[in-house]
């Protein structure tokens, strides 16, 4: 049998210039295409939270130098998903773009589920610094933070990226997405749940609600101001929020536009949320603290993962190729 040379990769902890992350290359003395992967509302550094480092780990292989990026949750960054200045990711795609082992400005995002969301409006905002991006469940408005939706999750030159998609229940401040879920099943805006592992929260059905909302559709992301090519993944039973009906809207806003952008939207039939990481069964949401569905069946969520790797990696290999 001949024998593979699987490349060695080196594994960095970063915390400088007030970033904070994992840096992961093969071991190489040639540079190589940057990317930042972005995770959403678990927080944390990628590879210790809901994105597996064993997907960081195969990205790099294919030869690319992988900044895991945290921004929220972790360290001296903000305790909650909420009040993110968008500087800090500006900073972030300067300093991998002139790191000695990246190819200058040669860089891409890749982002799951509320850093889908934000790769998106990343894009939107700074579209001269941005190779490409892949969005994994990402939703096509601008949310609010978490776990306060009535509180900004973004801003930029220290104002809120507004408006956003706000809770449904009240407009106070100090709502809680459990207080939302709670109050919207007793007042029966939505299905009545235990917030139990038997019987957990299907949150597509408070965002729902949420869309549904005078003035929802103010809140979506510009897209139309991105310039780079953007690969959407999305599972049809994807039961955080409707993704697969998000890319869609995402889709045909660059329609209307007339983006001339390379896009595509790749949509797995009976897979939920986690496209980049397979799960099985409901799970507890530290933060939120809530037991709540992803969505799909265990049969198809492996095989959305497995095809949307192939689809993410000769995605990033085309649009991060030198020309």
């Amino acid at each position: 049998m001949q024998k593979v040379n699987v490349p060695k990769l080196n594994k960095i902890s970063i915390h400088q210039d007030g970033l904070v992350g994992t840096l992961y290359h093969p071991e190489t003395s040639q540079k190589l295409p940057g990317l930042i992967l972005l995770s959403g509302s678990d927080g944390g550094i990628p590879g210790t939270n809901a994105i597996p480092e064993a997907f960081i780990e195969s990205l790099s292989r294919k030869g690319f130098a992988v900044l895991g990026l945290a921004y929220w949750g972790v360290d001296a960054l903000p305790e909650n998903l909420e009040n993110i200045p968008l500087e800090y990711f500006e900073n972030a795609l300067h300093w991998l773009g002139s790191h000695p082992k990246v190819q200058e400005n040669r860089v891409s995002i890749v982002g799951q589920s509320r850093g889908a969301e934000l790769a998106l409006l990343l894009g939107s905002i700074f579209p001269n610094h941005i190779r490409s991006i892949v969005a994994s469940a990402p939703c096509s408005m601008i949310c609010g933070g978490f776990p306060h939706p009535n509180r900004p999750a973004w801003l930029y030159q220290n104002k809120p990226i507004a408006p956003y998609l706000s809770g449904v229940s009240s407009d106070d401040s100090n709502l809680t997405e459990m207080d939302d879920l709670r109050i919207a099943c007793e007042k029966h805006v939505i299905p009545h749940h235990a917030n139990t592992q038997e019987d957990p929260y299907i949150l597509t059905e408070l965002f729902a609600a949420r869309n549904s909302k005078k003035g929802a559709d103010l809140a979506a992301i510009p897209v139309e101001k991105i310039k780079c090519p953007v690969l959407l993944l999305s599972g049809d039973q994807d039961a955080i929020w409707p993704a697969k009906s998000y890319c869609e809207l995402i889709m045909n806003r660059f329609e209307k536009y007339r983006s001339p952008i390379i896009r595509k939207h790749l949509n797995y039939l009976e897979a939920g949320h986690g496209i980049i990481a397979s799960y099985d069964g409901p799970i507890f949401h530290p933060k939120g603290q809530f037991w709540c569905r992803l969505g799909g069946t265990v049969s198809d969520n492996k095989m959305a993962n497995e095809k949307s790797w192939i689809a993410i990696s000769e995605f990033l290999q085309e649009t991060l190729s030198k020309r």
